[in-house]
């Protein structure tokens, strides 16, 4: 079975756009998704990156337009002036990182948090809403939170963001497979496309 590797941060707006889409990608190739959330701040620092909320003004009021056409493209909604971004993003990090711990699938995990920063203004760094988040997409919200504030939690995000820097990365979403690197949800139809690549291989 195929493997895509996603790196990403929890409020990443262009991870949230593209999580939909590269769910229905794996689906359709018999891939798996190997979700990877990091601390983006590490990643930033050692790619050379400068974070969305410290561009320039110019970039900024493009990136608004850009998520607004994005986001009617995938037909989800979003709000180009989330409440709560940037915020401390390790709280939810550590919450999937337990989730996966305990060999839960974070998929939809995963989605409620990054949905909570940009559909809905929920603080992501705040205990009491992360526990909701968990508790609606059918999890027990008190007992990984618990866990998410353990030693071995936080060990895993930067086992994540050691090995994000080691692949090349340096900003959120960004896709693995088969060794290459694919930065940014735009860049999905190519993941999609070597995906079939190696499907066509096989049947030869």
């Amino acid at each position: 079975m195929p493997e895509i590797t996603c790196y990403f941060s929890p409020q990443s707006g262009y991870a949230y756009l593209g999580h939909p889409r590269l769910v229905a990608i794996a689906r359709e190739h018999g891939a798996s998704i190997l979700w990877r959330p990091v601390d983006i701040l590490k990643v930033f620092a050692e790619g050379g990156s400068t974070a969305p909320a410290k561009q320039s003004p110019v970039r900024n009021a493009y990136r608004k337009q850009d998520i607004v056409r994005w986001a009617r493209l995938r037909g989800i909604p979003i709000t180009t002036e989330p409440a709560f971004w940037p915020t401390n993003t390790l709280p939810a990090c550590h919450l999937i990182a337990a989730a996966q711990a305990e060999g839960i699938d974070p998929e939809a995990l995963i989605f409620a948090c990054l949905g909570a920063v940009w559909a809905r203004d929920i603080q992501i760094s705040d205990r009491a809403n992360l526990i909701r988040l968990a508790d609606e997409v059918g999890l027990d919200g008190a007992r990984l939170v618990e866990l998410s504030e353990s030693v071995a939690a936080a060990e895993q995000i930067q086992r994540n963001t050691v090995a994000a820097i080691e692949a090349g990365v340096f900003g959120s979403p960004s896709y693995v497979l088969n060794g290459q690197l694919y930065f940014g949800q735009d860049r999905l139809d190519f993941v999609a496309a070597a995906l079939a690549a190696g499907e066509a291989g096989a049947a030869l």
